[in-house]
C-alpha cells in the first residue's frame, strides 16, 4: 500500500506543480483591503442620494413656498446632523438678506433681529461672490461678526454656506450650522451635497413665486370681472326715450373697472334726474363705492329731487361711511321736460357745457367741495331755461386730460370747438369724441376713465 501511495503522490506532485505554473496568471493573489471603510463610503453616498431624492420629491409635491421651505430645511437639518439651519432670501426692494427659515435653538429670535446687507457677514459675502464655503470655525473668517452670537447667547462654530442660484442670479443663501457628531466639522462631500440641494431649492422657490403670481393674477382677474359685472348692472341699460329730448352716453373705463358713473332717474311730474360723477381711485373699491352711490342717488332723489338737497344729503351719507379717504365729484341735474327747465347742483365737478346756436357756454360751475370730504356742507343750485336745439354736455376729466406722447392734454378748448362745430345727433358727437381722443393720444395708454353724457332739446 505504501508503495502505491508513494507512487500516486509522486505522480500527482508534478501535475499539481505544472497546473500551478500554467494557471498562476489567472489566479489573483490576496490584496489587503479595508472593506469596512469602503462600505461606509458607499452607504454615505446612498444616504446622500436618498436625501437628494427625498428633497426632490418634496419640491415636486409642494407649491406653497412656506411649506416647501420648512419641509426642505427640516430634512436638511436632520440629514446633516446639524444643530441649526437657515435660509435667507434677497428682498427684491431693499436688496437685503432676510430670514425665511431659521431652525434651531435660537431660530425664532434670529428671524426677529437679523437682517443682512449684501456683502455683510458670511451669508452676505456668499450672496455676492456666489462661492460656497465650508468653515471649521466661523470666528476665523474675517467677515464673521460675533454680535448676533452675543445677543442670542449662541456659539456658532462650523458652518456650510452656499448660494441659491436661478439662471445665474443669486436669490439667497442656505446655511447649515454646527455639526453634532464627531469630528464636529462638515466634510467636503457634505458641502457638495448642500450645493446640489440648493440648486433644486432655488428652482423650487422661483417656481413657487411664479405659481403664486399666476394664482394672484387669476384671482384678481376673476374679482375684476365680477366687480365689472356689478358696476355695469348699476349703469343704465337703456337711455331715456322721450319725444322732446335725445340722449346719448359714453363710458370707457381705463382699467377693467373704473370710478366714473352716470344714471337717469325717472321722477314724478314729467321730471328726470340726471347724475354724472367720478369716484376717486380705480379698481374694485371705486366700483363698489360707485354702486352704493347709485342706490343713494336713486333713493334720495325720490324723496326730494331738488339738486341742492340731493347733494347735501349724499355728502353727509358719504362722510358717515368714509372709506380710506375716498371722495366723489358729481353733478346732479333735475330736468323738467314739460317746462324745459334744467336745475343743476355741482359737488366739486367740472362745469357743464351748454350749446346754443353754435356758441358754447359753461354752466353749473362747482358750488361746493367734493362729496364725502366735509359733513354738513350746503350745496346750491342754478336754473336754466332750455330752447329747442339746445344741447347739454356733461363729462369727467377723463375727456379733457388725456395726453399724447408729447404730454399735451386734449384740453377743454379742443372739446368746446368740437362741440360747437358738430351738427349731428348726440350719439354721433360722442362717437366722434371717442375717436378724436384715441387719435390724439395715439399709442399712449389711457390713464383715466372716459365718461360723457349729452342730451339735446328737440
Amino acid at each position: 500500500m505504501s508503495t502505491i501511495i508513494t507512487k500516486i503522490d509522486k505522480a500527482r506532485t508534478p501535475l499539481y506543480k505544472n497546473k500551478t505554473m500554467t494557471t498562476n496568471k489567472n489566479i489573483p493573489f490576496p490584496v489587503s483591503t479595508n472593506f469596512s471603510s469602503d462600505l461606509k463610503s458607499c452607504l454615505r453616498k446612498v444616504e446622500r442620494l436618498s436625501t437628494c431624492i427625498k428633497i426632490a420629491n418634496l419640491i415636486n409635491s409642494e407649491l406653497s413656498i412656506g411649506k416647501l421651505l420648512s419641509s426642505v430645511m427640516e430634512t436638511t437639518k436632520k440629514t446633516f446632523v446639524a444643530d441649526a439651519v437657515s435660509l435667507l432670501l434677497i428682498d427684491d426692494k431693499s436688496g437685503d438678506l432676510t430670514f425665511q427659515i431659521a431652525l434651531g435653538e435660537v431660530g425664532d429670535e434670529i428671524k426677529e433681529i437679523f437682517r443682512l446687507k449684501k456683502g455683510q457677514g458670511i451669508a452676505g459675502t456668499v450672496a455676492i461672490t456666489g462661492i460656497p464655503l465650508n468653515l471649521e470655525d466661523v470666528y476665523q473668517h474675517p467677515k464673521f461678526s460675533p454680535e448676533n452670537d452675543k445677543k442670542t447667547k449662541y456659539r456658532t462654530r462650523a458652518m456650510l454656506c452656499v448660494p441659491l442660484k436661478v439662471s445665474g442670479k443669486i436669490i439667497g443663501v442656505i446655511q447649515v450650522i454646527n455639526k453634532l457628531t464627531k469630528p464636529f466639522v462638515f466634510s467636503h462631500e457634505e458641502l457638495e451635497m448642500l450645493v446640489t440641494i440648493s440648486s433644486s431649492v432655488a428652482v423650487a422657490i422661483d417656481t413657487a413665486k411664479m405659481h403664486k403670481i399666476i394664482l394672484q393674477r387669476e384671482t384678481l382677474e376673476r374679482d375684476l370681472k365680477l366687480a365689472r359685472e356689478v358696476q355695469e348692472s348699476f349703469l343704465p341699460k337703456e337711455l331715456p326715450m322721450v319725444e322732446t329730448y335725445r340722449f346719448a352716453a359714453l363710458n370707457q373705463p381705463a382699467l377693467e373697472i373704473g370710478g366714473d358713473f352716470y344714471n337717469f332717474f325717472k321722477l314724478p311730474e314729467d321730471k328726470l334726474g340726471i347724475v354724472l360723477g367720478d369716484v376717486s381711485g380705480k379698481g374694485v373699491p371705486a366700483a363698489l363705492q360707485m354702486a352704493r352711490l347709485m342706490s343713494d342717488f336713486r333713493y334720495i332723489s325720490q324723496v326730494d329731487p331738488a339738486p341742492e338737497k340731493v347733494l347735501t344729503q349724499i355728502n353727509n351719507t358719504l362722510c358717515e361711511r368714509s372709506y380710506r379717504g375716498m371722495f366723489t365729484t358729481a353733478v346732479f341735474c333735475l330736468l323738467d321736460m314739460k317746462n324745459r327747465k334744467l336745475s343743476v347742483a355741482n359737488g366739486g365737478h367740472l362745469s357743464l357745457l351748454l350749446k346754443r346756436e353754435n356758441s358754447i357756454q359753461e354752466i353749473g360751475s362747482a358750488s361746493g367741495t367734493p362729496l364725502g370730504v366735509l359733513p354738513n356742507m350746503q350745496y346750491s343750485q342754478e336754473e336754466y331755461s332750455l330752447q329747442s336745439g339746445d344741447e347739454i354736455l356733461i363729462f369727467t376729466d377723463g375727456v379733457t386730460e388725456p395726453k399724447n406722447k408729447q404730454q399735451e392734454e386734449f384740453g377743454l378748448d379742443r372739446l368746446k370747438n368740437m362741440f360747437a362745430d358738430h351738427a349731428g345727433s348726440p350719439e354721433e358727437f360722442l362717437q366722434n369724441l371717442e375717436n378724436s381722443i384715441k387719435l390724439f393720444i395715439g399709442d399712449a395708454p389711457q390713464f383715466d376713465d372716459l365718461t360723457s353724457l349729452t342730451f339735446k332739446a328737440l
